[in-house]
């Protein structure tokens, strides 16, 4: 006999790092309640059909993703016409909200409009909170008027072999032997990539490099293979599953634009710098206390703020990696014991299930 059948609205399609969202909130889910039923979803398209055998499960959990930004509801995930046609309680499990920045006035000047904050009513009608994935989430929903939150980190952080550990235990820099590097999700930040690429090569010397690619091979692969094959550099694309996150596994550092990429690897404990190209990776460092480098800056221009390629990232990146090994990597034990203290709140926020059905 199941303890409760649970409902798991996803985005798991191309993109890898969809993929572990979903897999590592089911994962959760099933440790805190292992005898449970998890029926799956998939959140881009409407369910109207699907409401009945929907309504036959105890909760509808919204797994992760950028849950907490305009479009998501109805146009991300249409699920249904009429929220009251969901007849069981929404939980919003680990949600971010998501823009270009991350800056206080960006943050302080969001506004959630209508369709969204039916689906928030409807998160909160059973008393449950609403689970953000990082503290700019928190700020946006304070500032619309939300209090009933609680600060869960998304559900990709937790590799639940790893919850508890707080050292880093990896080789260090100077003998790092395999560089991993996750490509850019804008186009527009390819010859930063490049770049990027080519300073690996040359502060780490002969080690092996792998170029990991999240939602398939760009067409700027074309344009890019001869520079990285003169480098020496293997091309991976892991879209589809999160399998190939097992790329990860034993590198010695990952540094790249993927937000995922730096999550998994900080999950196990392994050394991880990311390259911020929107609110999410800001958010992220911000809230684990984690160097920000910033893949664009703003200026004021004739008046007018204009974005700009940030052409000093590199010695950013450069200054990052000697930082750490210069304080003994403290900066990634502290991301670490955050991550465990944050674990408990996820616990609390999944185990206040069984109190409202």
């Amino acid at each position: 006999m199941t303890e409760m059948k649970i409902a798991v609205l996803h985005g798991a399609i191309i993109n890898a790092g969809d993929f572990l969202i979903k897999n590592r909130a089911i994962s959760l889910l099933k440790y805190f309640y292992p005898d449970s039923e998890i029926v799956e979803y998939y959140r881009n398209q409407s369910l109207e059909e699907k409401l009945p055998e929907i309504n036959a499960c105890d909760i509808l959990v919204f797994a992760g993703g950028p849950g907490y930004c305009n479009g998501f509801y109805p146009r991300m995930a249409p699920v249904t016409d009429d929220l009251n046609k969901i007849k069981i309680p929404v939980m919003l499990l680990g949600m971010g909200w998501w823009e270009h920045n991350s800056d206080v006035v960006s943050q302080y000047s969001y506004q959630f409009e209508e369709p969204m904050r039916a689906l928030f009513q409807k998160a909160m009608e059973k008393g449950l909170k609403m689970g953000c994935r990082d503290i700019a989430t928190v700020n946006v929903l304070r500032n619309n008027g939300y209090d009933n939150i609680a600060m869960t980190g998304c559900p990709a952080w937790y590799d639940l072999e790893h919850i508890g550990i707080t050292r880093y235990t990896g080789k260090g820099l100077t003998s790092s032997r395999k560089i991993c590097i996750s490509d850019c999700g804008n186009m527009a930040n390819w010859g930063l990539a490049v770049e990027l690429t080519q300073f690996v090569r040359r502060f780490f010397g002969n080690c092996e490099i792998y170029f990991v690619c999240h939602r398939g091979f760009p067409d700027a692969r074309l344009g890019i293979e001869p520079i990285m094959k003169e480098l020496n550099v293997h091309f991976m694309d892991i879209s589809g599953s999160d399998e190939g996150f097992k790329v990860y596994d034993d590198c010695d550092l990952h540094i790249g634009f993927r937000v995922h990429a730096h999550i998994y690897n900080l999950s196990r404990r392994n050394l991880s710098i990311l390259l911020e190209e929107d609110a999410r990776g800001s958010s992220l460092n911000e809230t684990l206390g984690l160097p920000e480098i910033k893949t664009k800056y703003l200026q004021v221009e004739k008046g007018a703020l204009q974005y700009h390629i940030n052409d000093k990232m590199i010695y950013q990146v450069e200054d990052a990696l000697l930082n750490l090994a210069e304080n003994h990597y403290c900066s990634m034990e502290n991301a670490y014991r955050m991550m465990n203290q944050y674990f408990e709140n996820m616990k609390r926020h999944i185990l206040s299930i069984k109190d409202i059905i």
